[in-house]
């Protein structure tokens, strides 16, 4: 019989509210441009650069709402910000307001921080100490089951009809899931009536006010762990500009980013399951199995990204031409870019669909390992909070920045400009610069992972230790 006030039942309520909502958004923003035309690349970067500087301010402050509202309040009023953002690019396709949608970026980017805020307290703080990797695989499945079946909606929809951009009848889809997921919120509890089988709470209720919580936050920035993993946390989000809008949006026709995008996510779910197991592995200790998590990470991501160097050199722009319509723009050559399509060009198709996939592997092994390692560092909810907030404030803020990059002369975005008459470089320069953050990112984990991670969670509460224990394996 299936128990409600279960730690493990509200995970999964929770991974599906995130399946309906941030997941329907990842199977949206996977496309590339947000499923609008590759020539509205642009659109989809303001968009981006707007959403994820809100969300960086706004996840900054969400573990101290956390703390004072509770994660339900949060949930619903974060989950129904993303129907709104779909709405303003289903407008966009009929009246071409931008303001619209930046004013719906800006205000998803504050629910998104509440809503990350609260999924990230919830995955690190109810799990025990050596489910954590469990836990987060049985969340990240389903939350990606979004990715990879929101992708089945324009797949369908858009197979024989040889548009490049989403129809209408594909975003009413994703505003009718979302809303959906929005109100699934009302299945969880309030985190005092969750308990585990024995009968014991999962966390020890404590209640904070709004000056203890901003200075709670503001001690994370003092703290050698967090600091030590910014680069991380800041790499983590960055790369999608580029793999999204940069590698599938310009290269591939619109059923084919489609299902780019279905086995992108697909590629999560096997890699959060297969590395959870790792990183719950019963036979080493928690400190053993932190240092072997970021060696295997590191195998992975290197592998992954040299294979990605490899490719873009046949990909993206070589020249240039002028705009005739504008009159006065220099514009990036669509001709350069491929055109590839699954089933006219499927010998062409299989080298990058892989690559693609294993994107997808590493960014769910790149995520899963950071929230496992902050979970290895507390057990305590309250605390959980303001790490999760504190990841998501940097891990924006890499989003904010990584669309700027793209849309410089070493980029890959068809953006307008005089530099694009110089536009020689197909994308390299974005590619390298992502390949070497994720790198300073693992070396910055090292620290942590060799170091602070214990056998044994020791937190502080009002002058009380509270200690929990892992059974320390020979």
């Amino acid at each position: 019989m299936v128990r409600l006030a279960d730690p493990l039942t509200q995970i999964i309520v929770l991974g599906l509210i995130c399946f309906c909502c941030p997941g329907m958004f990842n199977a949206l923003q996977g496309t590339g441009t947000y499923g609008l035309d590759p020539k509205d690349t642009d659109v989809g970067n303001r968009a981006g650069t707007s959403l994820s500087l809100v969300f960086a301010a706004s996840s900054l402050f969400a573990g101290a709402l956390f703390n004072i509202l509770g994660h339900r309040v949060l949930l619903l009023l974060g989950g129904l910000t993303y129907v709104l953002y779909v709405g303003s690019f289903l407008a966009y396709s009929a009246i071409k307001s931008i303001v619209f949608v930046v004013i719906s970026s800006c205000l998803l980017g504050v629910g998104a921080g509440w809503l990350w805020c609260a999924q990230g307290a919830i995955m690190m703080g109810y799990p025990e100490e050596g489910e954590k990797g469990k836990y987060f695989s049985i969340f990240w499945t389903i939350f990606n089951l979004g990715g990879v079946l929101g992708n089945v909606i324009p797949l369908g929809i858009q197979w024989n009809d040889g548009k490049s951009g989403a129809s209408n009848g594909s975003y009413i889809g994703y505003m009718v899931v979302m809303t959906l997921g929005s109100f699934m919120t009302l299945l969880l509890l309030p985190i005092s009536k969750v308990h585990r089988k024995d009968g014991s709470p999962v966390v020890k209720i404590k209640y904070s006010n709004p000056i203890l919580e901003l200075k709670s936050v503001f001690a994370l920035f003092k703290d050698w762990r967090m600091l030590a993993l910014i680069p991380m946390f800041f790499t983590s989000n960055w790369v999608y500009t580029y793999q999204f809008t940069g590698f599938n949006a310009p290269n591939f026709t619109g059923r084919t980013r489609s299902m780019n995008s279905m086995f992108y996510w697909l590629a999560q779910i096997f890699a959060s399951i297969i590395y959870g197991a790792f990183l719950d592995r019963a036979q080493w200790t928690r400190q053993t199995r932190a240092r072997y998590g970021l060696i295997l990470l590191a195998a992975a991501c290197a592998a992954t990204w040299v294979g990605g160097i490899v490719f873009q050199r046949t990909f993206g722009p070589q020249s240039a031409i002028f705009d005739d319509v504008e009159a006065k723009d220099w514009v990036k050559n669509p001709k350069d870019y491929h055109n590839i399509d699954l089933v006219k060009n499927t010998s062409e198709y299989l080298g990058p669909f892989f690559l693609y996939f294993f994107y997808g592997v590493v960014d769910s092994m790149y995520q899963g390992y950071s929230y496992w390692l902050m979970g290895a560092l507390t057990n305590d909810t309250n605390q959980a909070a303001r790490f999760a907030g504190f990841y998501k404030f940097i891990q924006n803020l890499g989003g904010v920045l990584a669309p700027v990059v793209q849309t410089s002369v070493i980029g890959n975005a068809p953006s307008q400009g005089a530099n694009i008459q110089n536009a020689s470089t197909r994308g390299m320069g974005e590619i390298i610069i992502c390949v070497v953050l994720v790198f300073i990112g693992v070396i910055g984990a090292i620290p942590v992972a060799w170091k602070a991670v214990q056998n044994t969670t020791i937190e502080e509460d009002d002058g009380e230790k509270q200690e929990t224990f892992e059974e320390v394996k020979a």
